[in-house]
């Protein structure tokens, strides 16, 4: 019986150790959970060239001193920094400048749309910068046209652009320092009538450097004239295959001709040769000749003319003028002895 007894109470003994040693394990397996939930892992991410929101009335005021994009570094747990960069609900932007007004600030920039559990730290966070009244400004419109490609023995006239006047707006020292707005033209290749497109405009300093500014419209009508150069000059009339026994006359209402080439190969051209081919022909007529082409003209002006030929028969030349006066001059002796001969 003794045994017995002794046998349950080192069972007892046993069980409430045990119960024990669970409850520690339990209570600190739960203690260790729960500083894991109220204390999760800390991380932290890095954003570059995000884009800064200027608070300003636009209309009235230009800000300067802004750089394009900063760079945001957002700290918190895993899970917040995922769901935080994948829904971009978050902005860097600037304070109120429009009620700061005109002059130099140096501003703090801030982040908004941040969960709870996520901060933010902008590089750079202070920035200096310059606030000033917008400015508009009335520019005519210059058109420059690539005349490299355009057909050979033509040149570019100057280019009118429709509107001829445009609007800059901008900051006033930004306005102040365009110094035209240009329309540039880039005229196909081989191309040789008047060219008309549509072209983007842009502004430009003294120094030919663009300057950002907005311009309306943006965009412009542009014809450029495309022509050749040209000179006139006289027909010079020439016959060709004529016959001793006639003499020709040639005649043509047109006098002079219009060449169409590079300038350098007008220089050289004096006068247009026309020979005209009398072969075989024995009487006034009228015929229709095609003009040559000198070499470095592209065309010309009229490209036929007419020309009167008047046939004259030359005179009987002198020796054949003698040779006809002996055999008249013979006939009649012959007549004269043979009557005379007869009259015996």
């Amino acid at each position: 019986m003794a045994e017995w007894m002794n046998r349950k109470s080192f069972l007892l003994v046993m069980s409430f150790i045990l119960t024990i040693f669970l409850f520690a394990l339990a209570t600190d397996a739960n203690g260790g959970l729960r500083s894991s939930s109220l204390n999760p892992q800390s991380s932290s991410n890095t954003i570059s060239n995000v884009p800064i929101y200027v608070d300003i009335n636009s209309d009235e005021y230009a800000v300067t001193g802004l750089p394009d994009s900063v760079a945001l570094r957002l700290e918190g747990s895993s899970s917040l920094l995922l769901s935080t960069t994948g829904n971009g609900t978050y902005r860097v932007k600037t304070p109120n400048l429009t009620e700061l007004g005109e002059g130099k600030h140096t501003i703090t920039l801030e982040v908004t749309g941040l969960p709870t559990g996520v901060h933010g730290i902008v590089s750079p966070e202070t920035v200096e910068i310059n606030i000033e009244k917008i400015t508009t400004k009335e520019v005519p419109v210059v058109v420059k046209a690539d005349a490299a490609s355009i057909g050979n023995g033509y040149q570019v006239g100057e280019g009118v652009a429709s509107p001829a006047t445009v609007t800059v707006k901008a900051a006033t020292s930004i306005v102040n320092q365009v110094d035209k707005v240009v329309a540039n033209v880039a005229i196909p290749e081989g191309t040789k009538t008047d060219y008309t497109t549509t072209a983007q405009l842009q502004a430009l300093d003294a120094t030919g450097k663009p300057v950002a500014v907005k311009i309306d419209p943006e965009r412009v009508q542009v014809r450029v004239p495309i022509s050749s150069s040209q000179k006139t000059v006289p027909l010079v009339l020439t016959t060709t295959g004529s016959s001793s026994n006639y003499s020709y006359l040639l005649n043509s209402t047109t006098k002079q001709v219009t060449i169409f080439g590079a300038q350098s190969s007008l220089d050289q051209i004096k006068a247009i040769p026309v020979l005209v081919d009398v072969s075989n022909i024995t009487q006034s007529t009228t015929k229709t000749i095609t003009l040559t082409l000198p070499s470095g003209g592209h065309s010309i002006s009229p490209e036929t003319i007419e020309v009167t030929i008047s046939v004259t028969r030359n005179s009987l030349t002198a020796t054949e003028a003698s040779t006809t006066q002996t055999v008249t001059t013979e006939e009649p002796s012959e007549t004269t002895q043979e009557q005379t001969t007869q009259a015996r």
